[in-house]
């Protein structure tokens, strides 16, 4: 399986790897700085060889923009980034090229080379290393992940190319930071096999046309099976009243994340024919289908079956993060929900989210995961900089943000916490529920009961107890005892011994004893009065 070493947490001697892995970290860098398939330019090549050799000598916390301008970019001593952003540029083109590179190529490597956000350390990753010292090849377990290509965009005249060509490389990396579907552009599909080709079953289509003062973007996913529209909208950059817009940037970001992340349209359509056709396959994206579709439908009579599942993956086909996260997830969710008698201790989950990290350091997901462990474990400086360790990595991204956000204040600092969220919200009206249980809980604390109640309102994952929680709390402050009863008996009924085990559910993530007196409070008032 993949091992990654993070720079920012460096092992052994000042973070230098073993001598076994810097060879093959050393010897994929040659191969890929040779290859045709590597698309960076001279200067991003230069840029890549300096990183990974200050990074492998052990001196990958002192880069900076001024040592990779002088050492690589030749500027003298004079330099100053924010008058000069050449290296955060050549960054930002260096990821690209190499997330191009893996997508193409990345099945048959067993090293890989990522350029984390908000750093200039790359992080190496590397199959485990054999008894004989060989680096063993890492199976392709993944091959029928869903993938959707991207189209060459329509423009309405070449001044729009530049634009467009923004749009796209900001769409394909959202893509692969939500990382539940695969991105191939549809210039790089000649590269591909025919069996690959015919495996890319989503085709996403794009109009970009602009002005100088504005640009609207349409959208068109397509099932290249069936030939139907599964959904299509539109994004504009200039404010009309009524109107919703954003910049160029999360425009691209919104489209990622409504066509491909975990709540998106080609996850939801999969997980929709998977329980349909009853598929008992064990295959790898089997499974982690079967998980998205406990994550919609919340059938609590699902979820032993699907952690078996997913153990019984997790030992087959240990290279997998996505696999280890979501069994630290269902893990964590029957600990802290107290679904059923299996037993899932959260430090079971805590061990397999750290897993799921080391295999994808990057993914903002997974470290979220694992910051909601640590926080239900009780561990709240770990979860502290876990979150923090989540939000460098990815500082620009909405994939996650609003998660992010919502951990970031239940850990203790609701400040930047809710300004994460907030502007999330602000910039993409098709966030998580997690945006609106932050938004209850912080104006509960400041003793904003209608806009608690809201909030609660607004709170659209109803499943489990949470939200005839939020709602009946929010309605005994108000002084509403007729719904705020009605609304108790409700959260009765969906938790019987609630009476008993409130005060230890709402502790898993109330941390606050301020906060946890009032939510008692307000039950109190509703009626409900906890053990």
């Amino acid at each position: 399986m993949y091992v990654y070493r993070d720079p920012a947490r460096p092992e052994g001697d000042r973070g230098r790897p073993t001598a076994l892995i810097e060879s093959a970290v050393r010897e994929h860098l040659e191969r890929l700085l040779h290859s045709p398939q590597f698309d960076a330019s001279g200067r991003s090549r230069a840029f890549l060889a300096y990183i990974c050799d200050e990074t492998l000598g052990g001196h990958g916390e002192s880069l900076n923009q001024a040592v990779i301008a002088r050492a690589v970019f030749r500027r003298g001593a004079d330099f100053d980034a924010a008058l000069d952003p050449i290296v955060r540029v050549q960054a930002g083109r260096l990821r690209r090229s190499l997330e191009r590179y893996y997508l193409l190529t990345g099945e048959s490597d067993t090293v890989r080379i990522e350029l984390p956000k908000g750093g200039y350390a790359p992080v190496f990753a590397t199959a485990d290393l054999g008894a004989a010292g060989s680096v063993s090849a890492v199976k392709s377990a993944v091959v029928d992940w869903p993938t959707v290509v991207i189209r060459p965009f329509g423009i309405s005249s070449p001044l729009d190319d530049e634009r467009a060509s923004r749009v796209q490389d900001e769409l394909t990396m959202e893509l692969c930071r939500h990382g539940d579907v695969r991105v191939v552009r549809q210039s790089d599909m000649d590269r591909l096999g025919l069996k690959r080709q015919a495996s890319v079953r989503f085709e996403l289509q794009v109009n970009l046309r602009s002005s100088r003062e504005s640009c609207l973007i349409g959208t068109r996913l397509v099932d290249r099976a069936t030939g139907e529209q599964l959904w299509s909208d539109e994004y504009h950059t200039t404010p009309k009243p009524g109107r919703w817009s954003s910049s160029i940037d999360d425009a691209a970001r919104i489209i990622a994340a409504r066509i491909g992340s975990e709540h998106g349209v080609i996850v939801r359509q999969l997980a929709r024919e998977h329980c349909a056709q009853h598929v008992g396959t064990p295959d790898a994206f089997s499974v982690i289908l079967s998980c998205h579709g406990l994550f919609h439908s919340r059938l609590v009579g699902e979820l032993i079956p699907i952690v078996e599942a997913l153990q019984r993956l997790t030992a087959r086909e240990p290279e997998i993060p996505v696999a280890w996260s979501y069994l630290a997830r269902l893990y964590l969710i029957n600990h802290s929900f107290e679904l059923s008698g299996l037993p899932t201790p959260v430090e079971k989950a805590i061990d397999y989210a750290c897993q799921g990290v080391r295999l994808d350091p990057a993914g903002a997901r997974g470290r979220c995961i694992l910051v909601e462990a640590l926080l239900v474990k009780g561990e709240v400086q770990s979860a502290r900089e876990e979150v923090e360790q989540a939000l460098r990595i990815n500082p620009d991204s909405l994939a996650y943000r609003e998660v992010i956000g919502c951990l970031m204040a239940l850990a203790g600092d609701w400040e930047r916490g809710m300004a994460l969220m907030r502007d999330a919200m602000e910039r993409n009206p098709y966030c998580m529920p997690h945006g609106k249980y932050g938004l209850w809980a912080d104006s509960l604390r400041r003793g904003d009961f209608e806009r608690a109640h809201s909030a609660a309102l607004e709170y659209w994952d109803s499943s489990y107890f949470w939200r005839e929680l939020m709602i009946a709390c929010s309605l005994g402050h108000l002084g509403r005892p007729g719904e705020a009863q009605a609304t108790a008996a409700a959260l009765l009924q969906a938790k019987p011994k609630f009476r008993d085990r409130g005060r230890a559910l709402i502790g898993y993530y109330i941390k606050s004893t301020e906060l946890r007196e009032l939510i008692n409070d307000g039950l109190r008032k509703a009626g409900l009065a906890l053990a």
